[in-house]
């Protein structure tokens, strides 16, 4: 391998050109030391720098991308979207795509900041994530969190004032969870819960009205709800260390598991009122099959353990649930539609 490259690195302007990460600068450097063949350039050596700064560039931006929870943001956007459909207007889809965006972007911000906040925490429950893991630095995540932020309630004005407004609490109430309210009893889930059914009414008055857009709000407020007593049920650990007052470490697993057996039931119950009540159709009644299979394997799994968990595949796994239960009212919604 030619050592031209040590060379120009060590040169200041071609070096800082050519390479702006010292810590690269030092390995190339090692690798190929100065010696009178810097004068023959290869090819490949550059390629291989290149490479060197490829593999660097596509880690701070998957790090990037991973910090905001993109499935998150999916869900959030979809969620806008069905709000939407559950109204009697005709849907202007430039505006509610305007909500979606903003409303997705704000959820990416929340779940940065959050990130940022539980580092400590994370280092022992998620290590891989991208801050306790060192792919990203924290001033790199707070910088993250504030554009993301910004760039939401600015779409969110551009929609109209009340969207704007909504924007600023969300980003206020995300901001005091994390910060604070997280460390609450139960009060922390109960905000989470809130904010993921906000998403609905904030869709459907991005199309004109609030429509039935409570069926999906109220869906969505008791799936959060049991989900994020179920995710505390799975960070004990970290959450003992930091001194956190979960529901988990102040009543008991047990008693935490008893409870999100207990909000589930509750949701279970609700997703079948829209059946009898004549709203939705016999197609909707098919599409909650999934759904209820789903919270009952989570159900037993938390009985079956002894609500020890050791990881986080039941809270991802309920995650998939919210998705199949959205599904299920987009069917019922097309249903209402043609019947």
């Amino acid at each position: 391998m030619s050592s031209w490259l040590a060379y120009l690195l060590r040169n200041k302007t071609l070096g800082n050109v050519l390479c702006t990460s010292e810590s690269v600068k030092r390995q190339i450097c090692v690798r190929w030391p100065l010696n009178a063949s810097w004068r023959r350039p290869s090819c490949f050596a550059l390629y291989e720098l290149l490479l060197v700064h490829k593999r660097k560039l596509l880690s701070h931006l998957s790090a990037f991308f991973l910090l905001s929870r993109p499935l998150n943001g999916l869900i959030t956007a979809l969620s806008v979207g069905i709000g939407a459909l559950t109204t009697d207007q005709i849907p202007a889809w430039p505006a509610i795509l305007l909500a979606a965006l903003s409303a997705a972007l704000i959820n990416g911000a929340g779940n940065a900041f959050n990130d940022l906040m539980d580092i400590e925490v994370d280092r022992i429950n998620r290590p891989l994530r991208p801050l306790p893991s060192g792919r990203l630095s924290p001033s790199a995540a707070r910088m993250q969190s504030l554009l993301l932020a910004l760039a939401g309630c600015a779409l969110a004005f551009w929609l109209s004032l009340w969207h704007g407004l909504i924007a600023l609490v969300v980003v206020a109430l995300l901001a005091v969870y994390s910060i604070s309210l997280k460390n609450s009893l139960l009060w922390g889930n109960v905000l989470v819960a809130f904010v993921g059914a906000i998403a609905f009414p904030y869709g459907a008055l991005a199309a004109g009205d609030i429509g039935r857009s409570w069926i999906p709000a109220l869906f969505a407020f008791l799936f959060h709800l049991g989900r994020e007593i179920v995710k505390d049920i799975e960070d004990v650990a970290g959450d003992q260390i930091r001194g956190e007052r979960t529901l988990p470490l102040c009543w008991g697993r047990t008693q935490a598991a008893v409870l999100a057996a207990f909000v589930y039931l509750l949701l279970v119950g609700f997703t079948w009122m829209p059946f009898f009540a004549g709203l939705y159709g016999a197609l909707y009644a098919l599409a909650l099959l999934p759904v209820h299979a789903l919270v009952g394997y989570v159900l037993w799994q938390l009985y079956r353990r002894r609500a020890v968990l050791a990881d986080d595949r039941l809270g991802r796994l309920l995650k998939v649930g919210m998705f199949l239960g959205l599904v299920a009212i987009v069917v019922g919604e097309a249903v209402f539609a043609l019947g």
